[in-house]
């Protein structure tokens, strides 16, 4: 076992106080400081916006006659963002380090609407208002006027129209449709009512559509530009052409071709709404992301954003290259691939590296590491033992969580069930008592729970025996992420299973191969960690059986998904759970759904179908001492990393 690398030079403390806060829809201003238009900005503030200024550099190709002014790059009405600190200035390259180009895309955070930057509400973004009518079924979206890609070319309700009849509704590209734009077994429907104006019609209420919309899931709406992404698809051109184009760029399908084509990640062609645009092409040993010269937000007084002209992000092979990186003053502002166990020895090299440490905690993770039980395994044997309430109790209480904590995660987590915590905007004070489902320590009582269903045999190495004779064993499966320690724990876990006389071995694999094997329910039990900061109804992979990968009952998730044609129909208290997904998705009920959201914990705290054992974290945020403009954080994927704190407006100091 790798035991702490580190010895804890000093305690760190987050100063993230979230409180209690139902989530709010707001159309003004963001706690953080964006509001919609200009407009609203003078109205809120008494202050002017009297003109627009760019980057020196875009204002040289202005001159040179390469590109637009300013204020005709912008749109009609652009939107405002109030810095954090102060009034940023323009240049300077913002270098980070990572083993993808996570860092990039962790920036690119611009959906149709937006959660505000303290993770609280949702406010207004690309469409500068919204309209929710009969009783939550239609959702109306008023663009912003004007609004470009970043090859200049206008945006508008024909590029989501795009999105919708030509990507969601085809099958080849979206065999399986998105979950959010589904309410039971009907899918959403889009309609254009004009050039910047769109309505989502639904069946029944989409009570959680607005937060789909607002977060990752929901950023493919404004993601496919259809002047550009209509010459790689079959309903614009001939098959023919099709065909020669698929060959010619090496793929052996049009889709792929096409997919590939629409990936911002990796293709430095596809216009772009964000603030910076991709440049590299894959494979590159450094990726290179550059200010886009169309970006439709400005500063208070009038500035264009991004202040930073471009992105660097060197690929490296490991996550100790990350931290060398910082250590040497060679990363500007990084929280991503920083591993936790590293907190220290950053801490200590700051003033040579000439950095801060800001500690970032994770709002959407309820359990940073997590024992998943296949309850659709195929070994008939375990799955009795696995459907068994009482058998995953024992194996709760033979986790020694203080221990992983202390050796996993330098004594800065706290053992807890996967619940929201703290730092989460759903947060609940009531969640605690779940928190606490028997995380205590307890082998004695753990065997006494697996001697009362019936395990009392043992062979020779005091291994128990299983019903037909065989020793009792489980192959736990992980695979190691930056910033993780899953072997360390999954060899903790090990020796714990075997103090009750439990025969466990821990696999490690790729990531590809874990996930083919979890989501085809090959598995018998994994480590992972959870997320549920989001609204835990609509973070529904962990919670809810849904899809193929809910870990701990993905042929349960398969038959939800497909409508009953496959997979495996679930029973019981697991079908009640998703009773209360199906009546929490649909009500338009803030306090309703709040009530459902606690049935679904207290279900899960009874029945520990997910085991969970400690807590998040924080993470060692590296930024320099120059790069301003970065407000304390948490951690959300739903909300793009750091994207919602507004990366356009971090800026160097001179």
């Amino acid at each position: 076992m790798k035991f702490l690398k580190y010895l804890i030079v000093m305690s760190v403390c987050t100063g993230l106080i979230l409180g209690v806060v139902p989530i709010s829809f707001s159309q003004e201003k963001s706690s953080l400081g964006q509001y919609s238009t200009i407009s609203e900005y003078q109205k809120a503030t008494g202050e002017k916006i009297t003109g627009f200024n760019e980057a020196p550099e875009l204002a040289e190709l202005v001159k040179q006659g390469k590109l637009l002014p300013v204020e005709k790059r912008l749109p009609d009405e652009p939107a405002v963002v109030e810095p954090v600190e102060e009034i940023g200035q323009y240049g300077g390259t913002w270098r980070t380090a990572h083993m993808s180009n996570s860092p990039f895309m962790l920036t690119a955070y611009d959906p149709l609407l937006r959660w505000d930057g303290n993770g609280k509400s949702i406010i207004s973004n690309i469409a500068k208002s919204w309209q929710v009518t009969d009783n939550g079924k239609s959702f109306t979206f008023y663009l912003r006027k004007g609004i470009k890609w970043s090859d200049g070319k206008p945006f508008t309700a024909d590029d989501i129209l795009f999105w919708y009849k030509d990507v969601i509704l085809n099958d080849e590209l979206t065999p399986v449709k998105p979950i959010w734009m589904k309410v039971g077994d009907d899918l959403g429907k889009l309609e254009r009512l004009s050039a910047y104006t769109v309505r989502f019609t639904f069946s029944k209420p989409n009570g959680l559509f607005l937060e789909y919309i607002a977060s990752s899931s929901g950023e493919a709406v404004c993601r496919y530009p259809k002047h550009y992404l209509m010459q790689f698809h079959p309903g614009y051109n001939s098959k023919g052409n099709i065909e020669a184009l698929t060959k010619k760029e090496g793929f052996d399908t049009w889709f792929k071709l096409f997919l590939s084509k629409a990936d911002m990640s990796s293709n430095p062609d596809i216009p772009v709404l964000t603030a910076w645009q991709l440049r590299t092409k894959p494979g590159a040993a450094r990726l290179v992301a550059e200010r886009n010269p169309y970006y439709w937000k400005v500063d208070t007084e009038g500035n264009q954003l991004p202040y930073i002209d471009r992105l660097v992000v060197d690929i490296v092979q490991s996550a100790d290259l990350i931290t060398f990186k910082a250590l040497s003053g060679e990363i500007d502002m990084q929280y991503y691939g920083l591993p936790t166990t590293d907190f220290p020895v950053l801490m200590e090299g700051r003033g040579k590296g000439g950095y801060s440490i800001m500690p970032a905690q994770s709002a959407g993770g309820t359990a940073a590491a997590c024992l998943y039980l296949n309850q659709n395994v195929k070994d008939p044997v375990l799955r009795s033992l696995f459907e068994n309430r009482k058998f995953r109790i024992a194996l709760s209480l033979s986790i020694n969580r203080d221990e992983i904590n202390e050796f996993a995660y330098a004594g800065r987590s706290e053992p807890r069930q996967p619940v929201p915590s703290k730092y989460s905007p759903y947060y609940n004070p009531r969640y605690e008592q779940f928190a606490r489902s028997y995380i205590e320590y307890d082998p004695k009582r753990a065997n006494e729970l697996l001697d009362e269903i019936g395990l009392t045999k043992k062979d020779s190495q005091g291994y128990r025996l299983r019903s037909d004779g065989k020793p009792l064993s489980i192959t736990i499966e992980f695979f190691e992420t930056i910033g993780t320690t899953m072997a360390d724990i999954c060899e903790l876990l090990v020796n714990y299973l075997k103090a009750v006389g439990i025969k466990a071995a821990h696999k490690p694999e790729g990531r590809e191969l874990w996930l083919t094997r979890v989501t085809s329910g090959q598995h018998e039990a994994v480590v992972y960690g959870i997320s549920g900061g989001f609204s835990p109804l609509a973070e529904s992979m962990f919670h809810f059986p849904v899809a193929n990968n809910c870990y701990w009952a993905p042929l349960y998730g398969t038959w939800y998904a497909s409508g009953g044609k496959s997979g495996e129909e679930p029973k019981g208290e697991i079908k009640k759970l998703l009773d209360l997904y199906e009546e929490g998705r649909t009500t338009v009920n803030a306090k309703k759904r709040t009530e459902i959201v606690e049935q679904v914990f207290k279900l899960h705290s009874e029945n520990l179908w997910l085991i969970g054992m400690v807590s998040y974290a924080p993470w060692p945020c590296v930024v320099k001492n120059n790069f301003r403009n970065v407000k304390e954080f948490v951690v959300t994927n739903e909300m793009r990393g750091i994207g919602y704190i507004h990366p356009e407006q971090f800026f160097f100091k001179k």
